[in-house]
């Protein structure tokens, strides 16, 4: 980029924003807010920018040419509504809204506006998932499964406890985590769609959110997918979560798991490739990219098309997984 860029950071007591923060030139950013008036001057401290606890003001005062927005699930709708009534070019983390309703609206907002909107599903950023695309798959993908479990829910209670209730969240680890791998399948197969099979929730801890999820479905390319997301890994040796992917082909077998590519492709010696199975690094490559693109006048990786596709395969998710816990209650009487 040869110019730079007037950056703001709203809401900054969410998990993720220390992620984003090595993607951001220190000198472009001129303001950051949150409602808590401490971790927003914290937060600003080393840009030697202004912090404020009200992003309207902060807005208006600094006037940015571009926001990268945080905000608590149920209040995702009413934040982006106001970056794109005001025409000012953003991110946010997903999911976006609390249902398939919010993000359309959204989403339909963005399109009159033509406004400039990308959704971190970082693994469309990465290395890992390009090259597994364009490089190592061989042969029509018919099933995919994604494994990713991360620590436990209490992680949350330090600046995000809002994460740990249906009402402010909007869901549990599939919401937070398994997301991700919806729209993952959806890029790597080309698909537009899915058809729900199966769903089910586990509530294991205290807090009124599911904390281990698993759910099948297929396609529109006939590919199945089978996704397992979970508040429940131990982190007391300092790793922070299990991920690991198998993606089978018409050609052959291909696992992912602990920064090593398995290949099994038929009539070849098997092989394996160092790929990051990292998550983490990718935020800052987002975040780079991202302002790149809005520089250059190129479309998102992923935008709220690309999110809306996921929040509506995810709320169906959410009415099986819901179904089939009601089923279970009343003993089979469906």
């Amino acid at each position: 980029m040869n110019q730079t860029m007037k950056i703001a950071l709203l809401g900054v007591s969410h998990w993720h924003v220390p992620l984003y923060l090595p993607g951001l030139p220190e000198n472009w950013v001129v303001g950051v807010s949150d409602g808590d008036a401490g971790i927003a001057a914290r937060i600003a401290a080393p840009y030697g920018c202004p912090a404020y606890t009200d992003h309207r003001q902060m807005l208006h005062e600094v006037k940015p040419d571009f926001v990268f927005a945080f905000a608590p699930h149920y209040r995702m709708h009413a934040v982006a509504s106001e970056l794109i009534e005001a025409g000012i070019p953003f991110t946010m983390e997903k999911p976006v809204g609390l249902d398939r309703r919010e993000v359309e609206t959204l989403y339909n907002a963005a399109e009159r506006k033509n406004a400039f909107c990308a959704i971190p599903f970082v693994w469309r950023y990465s290395d890992t998932v390009n090259d597994l695309k364009n490089r190592y798959l061989s042969g029509k993908i018919v099933h995919m499964s994604y494994k990713f479990v991360a620590g436990p829910p209490s992680r949350y209670l330090a600046t995000s406890r809002w994460m740990l209730s249906q009402e402010t969240a909007g869901g549990g680890c599939m919401t937070n985590l398994g997301v991700h791998f919806i729209d993952m399948a959806l890029y790597l197969t080309g698909s537009q769609g899915a058809e729900m099979l199966s769903s089910v929730y586990q509530y294991t801890s205290e807090y009124a959110i599911e904390t281990y999820a698993s759910s099948m479905l297929r396609l529109d390319t006939g590919a199945s997918l089978l996704i397992e997301s979970g508040y429940a890994y131990p982190m007391s040796d300092g790793a922070k979560r299990e991920n690991r992917w198998t993606i089978v082909t018409e050609n052959g077998y291909y696992i992912l798991a602990d920064n090593d590519l398995e290949l099994r492709t038929f009539g070849a010696v098997p092989a394996h490739i160092a790929l990051n199975t990292d998550s983490d690094p990718y935020y800052a490559i987002f975040a780079r990219t991202t302002l790149a693109d809005y520089a250059n006048s190129a479309r998102p990786r992923a935008s709220l098309k690309e999110m809306l596709a996921a929040r509506t395969i995810l709320d169906e998710m959410n009415a099986k997984a819901a179904y089939s816990g009601a089923k279970e209650t009343l003993g089979g009487r469906f």
